[in-house]
């Protein structure tokens, strides 16, 4: 290993001291790309967020029959929980930290459409049988079914930024 680090450093760096620039630039595309289909390949899932099922200390219990679900209280929570934050911070164009962004969307619409979450294109990329590409969070741990109906609730009562 020693040699062949010994070897490379010689081609790296020229006699003169100066660093064989078409040599760098090509290991460092090479390196990046060995990191892009790492993750390609692994998922882009939690990314160093609390993972699935772990400390929940910073959101609200689950909403109660009858009771208005808030994105901030109840919805943001889950998107942080489940990594969504780290994939969805502009990747597809869909950035999940508001509102907003939300019912703006992605490359592929309106993730949100207030009143109508079996429509919603969130919705739909979270449960079995997506319409295109991956089920969300990609690789997973899916999201449970109580919490899929937590974010179905919060459309279904208008997608409010409360």
């Amino acid at each position: 290993m020693e040699f062949r680090y010994h070897i490379l450093r010689k081609r790296l760096v020229m006699s003169n001291g100066v660093i064989n620039s078409r040599l760098y630039v090509g290991l460092m595309a090479g390196l990046i790309v060995l990191m892009m289909t790492a993750l390609v390949l692994t998922g882009c899932s939690d990314m160093g967020s609390v993972v699935a099922g772990g400390d929940t200390s910073n959101s609200s219990p689950p909403p109660q029959q009858g009771q208005d679900v808030s994105f901030q209280s109840h919805v943001l929570p889950i998107f942080q929980r489940y990594g969504c934050n780290s994939c969805h911070g502009g990747s597809g164009g869909l950035i999940v930290s508001s509102v907003a962004q939300l019912l703006r969307g992605g490359d592929n619409g309106p993730s949100v459409i207030p009143g109508k979450a079996d429509s919603s294109t969130l919705v739909r990329k979270l449960a079995p049988g997506t319409p295109f590409g991956d089920r969300m969070p990609q690789g997973g741990p899916y999201l449970p079914d109580s919490t899929i109906q937590t974010i179905k609730l919060w459309i279904n009562q208008g997608a409010k930024n409360n």
